[in-house]
């Protein structure tokens, strides 16, 4: 199952247990603001780097979730 959403289903899906691998990309922002991925989960994750791809635009962080 692939999710890719806002926040708040990612972190349901994380606190219900049903994520793997998580990869998570990071832009620069110039107006505005991006999204708190984390903001208000209260559990602790174990997470691995899988891999780690950058570009000029964007940093792509893949992870693994450890249970």
């Amino acid at each position: 199952c692939r999710i890719t959403s806002a926040p708040p289903p990612i972190r349901q899906a994380l606190a219900a247990g049903k994520v793997d691998e998580l990869v998570v990309s990071t832009a620069p922002v110039i107006l505005g603001g991006g999204k708190l991925l984390f903001d208000g989960f209260d559990r602790d994750l174990d997470l691995q780097v899988a891999k780690v791809y950058s570009s000029p635009f964007a940093t792509h962080v893949r992870y693994t979730v450890s249970r």
